[in-house]
């Protein structure tokens, strides 16, 4: 089995980890029902969406999701400081050094090996605050200044993703969506920072947390909005 070995090898936060950490809850859910506090009013507040993109006019797309059989809609408006990414399936030749990746498998305590299930190849770090696991080596200045490594093994199954970079106008009717930005709640858009099109990574796994789009996953299931903040039925 080949062994690759990843510097900041488990980045759990900024844009994928980080949102994926806390998912937001759905309309309903704990945190509702406080006097003067609506569904409404929580859309207008989350600073993320995902989903399927149901409506693209220039730079503004409109995001549909589902949740408990109701369709929630939110407005997204792209502008000149977006930055703009594709998610896609991998292969272990898009593994290289000096990229970075998020991973997910099964640590062997023993070796300190890690066995991967899933790989995510990016070209930079998320701007976001992120978290590395892993031994520490090479401390200097007194420990102000060490690095952090961990061994990947990556088995023969695993699935390997990559992140790219793409354009706004790549982005169209039917694509998988993630945005992470800046809630507008005069008019309850969300004014996209980040913005992730395309299949997107399995981060936690059959069984593990909810992601957006059903367990382990994106696509879109929380976060959302009707109109006027209400919840609408989806069309059978």
């Amino acid at each position: 089995m080949k062994r690759i070995l990843v510097g900041l090898a488990l980045i759990a936060a900024g844009f994928l980890g980080g949102l994926l950490a806390q998912p937001p809850q759905p309309p309903g859910g704990p945190g509702f029902g406080g006097p003067g506090f609506s569904p409404g009013d929580f859309a207008r507040r989350i600073p993320f969406a995902g989903g399927t993109v149901a409506q693209v006019q220039g730079n503004t797309i409109v995001v549909e999701a589902s949740f408990g059989g109701q369709t929630f809609s939110r407005t997204v408006v792209l502008t000149n400081q977006t930055r703009i990414q594709r998610s896609q399936p991998g292969t272990k030749a898009d593994i290289k050094a000096n990229s970075f990746a998020i991973v997910r498998g099964q640590p062997d305590p023993k070796s300190g090996w890690m066995h991967a299930e899933l790989v995510v190849v990016m070209p930079d770090l998320p701007e976001q605050a992120s978290m590395v696991v892993g031994r520490i080596y090479d401390v200097r200045n007194q420990g102000n200044q060490f690095g952090v490594n961990v061994p990947i093994s990556v088995r023969p199954e695993a699935r390997v993703y990559k992140i790219t970079t793409a354009k706004a106008s790549e982005i169209k009717q039917g694509d998988q969506i993630f945005v992470r930005g800046r809630p507008d709640e005069s008019t309850g858009n969300l004014v996209a920072e980040e913005v992730i099109v395309g299949e997107m990574p399995p981060l936690f796994g059959p069984g593990g947390p909810r992601g957006f789009g059903g367990p382990g996953g994106f696509g879109g299931q929380r976060g959302f909005r009707s109109e006027g903040g209400r919840r609408t039925q989806r069309t059978q």
